[in-house]
């Protein structure tokens, strides 16, 4: 008989018109040597029909449940499937990217071990139309103010979910893990760093992520990221821009994050801070 005790880790992965890379992205999950999971995916109002067929094919299989709904966002479908999933562990997965088989066993292991960490985080080799391995990290503000620097596949557990309310839908575009992990971060919540390669970030023509990289998008996004933690950002303010510096980032990137935020007083600041740096 199956065992009636929880799992410890519950993969959840909302899916829309994945199509084809679906199929890797599975086989990644049932590949892995942790066994103590399940996998909850909520079909977010895909149309594309090798997507449903796939998804129909997992129906039924052990420790794998599929929702279907009509398309709200991947916020709400990793929200609807973390309130369906029984795990202590939450493992994100998106259905176009996959993990090292060893992903879960080593995470998983991290936060056993480390109980005052929150979550576990790997570098993440990028395929697809970029290359290379992000070396993800630090978890802490201000830093995380001023770029994303965790992916969203990481291990963490429930307590963050629920104390940080979810992933915000109002984040459709994308930057909803950006939000989480400030709102995770801002709330006391530390991770702990496992420097080797153990997840797959796949970009394509069609991920959320070229949508969200059009100017009108980004800043529409970014000016919603700032009203949401305006008060961490007016806190950080100094150190925020430092950070965007230090990593090198280009002058117009920095117009664009900071001068188009809400209120006079945001320009006049970043105008100060970018003058005494001579880069205006």
């Amino acid at each position: 008989m199956p065992s009636l005790d929880p799992p410890s880790v519950s993969i959840i992965m909302p899916v829309y018109n994945a199509g084809a890379l679906l199929d890797r992205a599975i086989k990644s999950v049932f590949a892995q040597t942790f066994r103590d999971f399940e996998l909850v995916i909520v079909d977010d109002g895909s149309t594309d029909a090798a997507t449903r067929r796939r998804l129909d094919g997992l129906r039924g299989q052990p420790n794998v449940r599929v929702h279907t709904q009509a398309n709200r966002g991947p916020s709400h479908a990793r929200n609807f499937a973390i309130a369906d999933a029984h795990g202590h562990y939450i493992c994100p997965l998106d259905a176009d990217d996959w993990l090292h088989p060893r992903f879960l066993e080593k995470t998983a292991q991290a936060l056993d071990t480390s109980p005052s960490h929150a979550i576990a985080h790997t570098w993440v080799r990028k395929v697809g139309d970029h290359t290379g391995v992000w070396r993800t990290g630090p978890f802490e503000l201000p830093v995380l103010l001023a770029r994303c620097t965790l992916h969203v596949t990481a291990l963490y557990r429930r307590q963050v979910w629920m104390t940080v309310g979810g992933y915000d839908a109002q984040f459709k575009d994308g930057a909803e893990d950006w939000d989480f992990w400030i709102s995770a971060a801002s709330r006391g919540y530390t991770a702990c760093e496992l420097p080797e390669t153990l997840a797959y970030y796949r970009r394509t023509p069609q991920s959320r992520e070229h949508l969200a990289r059009d100017p009108e998008v980004a800043a529409r996004l970014m000016r919603t990221l700032v009203a949401k933690h305006r008060a961490l950002y007016t806190q950080h303010l100094d150190t925020t821009l430092g950070d965007l510096f230090a990593e090198r980032a280009s002058v117009s990137r920095l117009l664009d994050r900071f001068y188009a935020l809400p209120g006079i007083r945001w320009g006049v600041k970043a105008r100060e801070i970018l003058r005494q740096a001579r880069l205006l």
